[in-house]
């Protein structure tokens, strides 16, 4: 029940950070910079966000981070692919796997930096 709870808040805290993310990316979008732009800062976004949240997973376990880093990372990909699926009804592509495969070594990163951070 302990994990149901941590991985619970830690989805919504993502959802969160990618609902606000999208506003801020949209209002970007409608002051009228090249779409282009806002698509690498899109990306860029979600890659800090996947970062953040893999650095934090590998600050709080004991060994190993980049598993904690993978099943965080692994995660956070089901619900970006559930949403991608859902709303936008696109099938697979190459680039969008290299776009996931980017973003869980994003969040294997941050969790082997966050486990090499952690005060002993």
């Amino acid at each position: 029940m302990k994990y149901v709870k941590y991985y619970g808040l830690t989805l919504l805290k993502f959802l969160g950070f990618l609902l606000g993310g999208s506003v801020f990316l949209s209002l970007l979008y409608y002051l009228l910079l090249p779409t282009k732009v806002v698509n690498v800062l899109s990306y860029l976004y979600i890659l800090i966000v996947f970062l953040a949240f893999g650095y934090k997973m590998g600050k709080q376990t004991e060994n190993r981070g980049f598993l904690e880093g993978l099943k965080i990372g692994f995660l956070l990909l089901l619900i970006l692919f559930f949403f991608n699926l859902l709303l936008f009804q696109t099938g697979f592509q190459m680039i969008r796997i290299l776009y996931y495969l980017s973003l869980l070594f994003a969040s294997v990163v941050g969790a082997t930096i966050g486990i090499n951070q952690k005060k002993e």
